[in-house]
């Protein structure tokens, strides 16, 4: 990176550099740098309250990145499905954006297709649904991605996909045409080489046929280092027939890959095709209109106890503000989910049925501890143990509450604490569960914890609240992590064979 680069945008640390930064890392701790480019860098933060890990992407607003940034922006506001990146927050201060998004798990598809060689029919069949998905929810709603390749699909270990990087997509209205000529040379549409108006729909559907194509082969049809021989390729629609699959497949890859764009097919047409046929139920229907936001009165509840306003949250939800608390609300939302997927793969034996812990139901606590009034609040383990060693954001909460006790309280906190060099890609999703307190001495908070907590050997006796923060803070969680998932009786979650199990080995 050139060095000026690095002035403007300092590498993380504990507190913010810049006084800009304040609201960043009032809200998240900010952990590493992910990646970095001339004009912007990926940071790798948590969410204070419910420990989740997220990407922030930091621009600097003097720079040619910005505006189409902000309008990519605009474009993943108006998206939330399963196979496509989210965007959680967004806001601005004098001289930076900041573009909080969801950590996606996992590699891209061209490095897993890589390492494969390329794999079997069947497999890329679940693949490229869930492809299929994601473009056909976004084309009902006008939005073209005009860059759909490999490089822009993440996989991971239980096969699951996502769509990144928005950067070149547009919306547009039936009918419309463009004229903007973008996207990567190998997975362009006859059409874009031709410099006139194009439909951008049909040439996301040549994207998907040479993104299919190049699952089940192994290396894209149309292949050239000399970009003249690569569009006279592309122009001609010839491309070597692939060995070994369906002739349904076969006949896919000839209808996706048609030169004319008129006779090529629509999201809905390639939905009915003989090889997808009876595979594509649960997909999105395109032209569903958006189902209005009605938050879920639970999360609601468990936002109210930390400070927020019901009336604010639904406003940030409706009116679409992607701000601190809409994002908030999403990641308790997928902790529940997460939380209802992992009770059906792993039941512990006392169990909680439902989706979201009740902030008024006692029974659903995992460790019964007698809660008074407005002191309790969701969590995962007791943080921070001392009120001297609290972030900002934490007492800014706590103070927006009006406590009546100052030395203590609950919030999310994730089972692992920061995800080392090679889980770049991971999102670890944390499991919610309904701690109370009383509103007691700080004294008698650490007493009850060490009852709770004696079964397991301390490596020292030295009070925990006396030890540095980035040594005592960090063992003294994973100490009460482990202890509540032992109290809990947590039974981790059942193995799932690795994708890819039945890859078979490149062609000759």
């Amino acid at each position: 990176m050139p060095a000026h680069i690095e002035e403007e945008l300092p590498p993380p640390s504990p507190q913010p550099s810049n006084p800009e930064d304040g609201e960043l890392y009032s809200q998240y701790k900010v952990v590493r740098t992910l990646g970095h480019g001339t004009y912007a860098k990926v940071l790798l933060a948590k969410h204070w309250l419910t420990g989740t890990p997220v990407a922030v992407k930091v621009l600097l607003k003097n720079k040619p990145c910005f505006q189409p940034a902000m309008k990519e922006a605009n474009i993943m506001k108006k998206i939330k499905h399963p196979n496509i990146v989210s965007l959680l927050q967004v806001f601005e201060t004098k001289t930076r954006g900041y573009l909080i998004m969801e950590l996606v798990e996992g590699q891209e598809l061209y490095e897993y297709i890589k390492s494969s060689g390329h794999i079997e029919e069947d497999e890329a069949r679940q693949i490229f649904l869930q492809i299929l998905s994601a473009v056909s929810y976004c084309h009902g709603l006008g939005i073209v991605h005009r860059d759909l390749k490999p490089d822009n699909i993440m996989i991971d270990d239980k096969g699951s996909i996502k769509i990144i990087d928005f950067g070149l997509s547009t919306q547009v209205k039936p009918g419309d045409l463009l004229d903007e000529h973008c996207g990567a040379y190998a997975f362009g549409a006859p059409e874009l080489f031709l410099w006139k108006s194009y439909d951008g729909t049909k040439s996301d559907l040549w994207a998907l046929g040479v993104i299919l194509y190049y699952m089940v082969v192994g290396k894209v049809p149309f292949d050239s280092y000399i970009i003249p021989e690569l569009q006279r390729q592309i122009l001609a629609g010839v491309y070597p027939a692939p060995c070994g699959v369906s002739n349904e497949l076969k006949d896919l890859l000839s209808l996706l890959m048609t030169v004319n764009p008129k006779y090529r097919p629509t999201v809905t047409e390639v939905m009915k095709h003989p090889w997808l046929r009876g595979h594509c139920k649960g997909l999105t229907n395109i032209h569903e209109e958006p189902v209005p936001v009605r938050p879920d009165p639970d999360i609601v509840d468990a936002m109210q106890y930390i400070g927020f306003q019901a009336k604010d949250i639904r406003e940030s939800l409706t009116k679409e503000k992607f701000n601190e608390m809409s994002a908030a609300y999403y990641l308790l939302e997928e902790q529940a989910l997460q939380r209802e997927v992992r009770s059906t793969q792993a039941p512990t034996v006392s169990q909680v049925k439902a989706p979201f812990p009740s902030m008024d139901a006692g029974e659903a606590s995992c460790l019964k501890i007698k809660r008074s009034g407005s002191a309790s609040i969701l969590g995962r383990s007791v943080w921070p143990p001392s009120i001297d060693q609290e972030p900002a954001y934490v007492q800014k909460v706590r103070q927006r509450a009006g406590r009546r006790s100052s030395g203590h309280g609950l919030l999310f906190e994730a089972n692992q604490m920061t995800p080392t060099q090679d889980q770049h890609h991971i999102r670890a999703m944390s499991v919610p569960c309904m701690l109370s307190t009383s509103s007691i001495s700080e004294e008698s908070v650490s007493e009850k914890r060490e009852e709770n907590l004696s079964h397991i050997a301390l490596a020292e006796d030295k009070p925990i609240r006396s030890r540095g923060w980035c040594r005592g803070i960090m063992r003294w969680t994973r100490r009460v992590g482990n202890a509540i998932r032992t109290l809990c009786c947590c039974i981790p979650s059942r193995k799932t064979p690795q994708l890819g199990q039945s890859r078979v080995s490149p062609q000759k």
